[in-house]
């Protein structure tokens, strides 16, 4: 490997360490806040959870093998479409709902029928998508199953779940997608977080792969 070449690796590691970490706490401090209400609060962090996310994936798409790497671009695409839509969501959340003098009823998520909530939903969806087809990356090692299985589920659960909302399945159940997204995403984030630091632990002791 030419040292440029393991210079940018090493960028990758750190930056991926370091987002994925960030990823973790965002998403922890969201599934708690969101499951309990707990407004603006909620939507503040959703909202950093968005860059944050991407950035992840960017650097999954940087670390997979050449061979991969268009499961990882594709995926990559599709987080780009959920960063946007959950971004523009919370955003107008923030500022528009809070501060309008109008009848906002339709845009505000405390609203169950608010439209805002078809993107929300659409979102979310597209989050799915990006971890579903990012996960054929991963495959060799503890680490990287678990990373792959983890990201599988959550495309499942992200598929499902706008199947729900457009079958109008209770509310209950939706929240209940809810809980289980609080799981599966930080154990996801968090084994990529150690998935990096190994690598970068790894390539600095001049060991072998994990």
């Amino acid at each position: 490997m030419s040292k440029s070449a393991a210079t940018e690796k090493n960028y990758v590691y750190q930056l991926g360490f370091w987002s994925a970490i960030t990823a973790t706490v965002l998403v922890t401090i969201a599934g708690i806040t969101a499951t309990a209400a707990i407004q603006p609060f909620a939507t503040i962090i959703g909202f950093l959870l968005t860059s944050s996310f991407l950035i992840v994936i960017a650097c999954i798409h940087s670390y997979a093998s050449e061979e991969k790497k268009v499961f990882s671009l594709i995926g990559l695409s599709f987080a780009v479409i959920y960063a946007t839509l959950i971004s523009m969501n919370y955003f107008i959340q923030l500022t528009f709902v809070n501060q309008t003098t109008f009848d906002a009823s339709a845009f505000e998520m405390t609203n169950p029928q608010s439209m805002m909530w078809v993107i929300e939903i659409l979102g979310y969806f597209f989050m799915g998508l990006a971890t579903l087809f990012t996960a054929p990356v991963f495959g060799s090692g503890k680490i990287e199953t678990l990373i792959k299985w983890l990201f599988v589920a959550n495309g499942v659960l992200g598929i499902l779940t706008p199947i729900g909302y457009g079958l109008n399945l209770p509310l209950q159940i939706l929240l209940g997608g809810l809980i289980l997204w609080d799981i599966i995403m930080p154990l996801s984030t968090g084994a990529i977080a150690y998935l990096f630091r190994q690598k970068k632990q790894a390539k600095t002791s001049g060991s072998g792969s994990i």
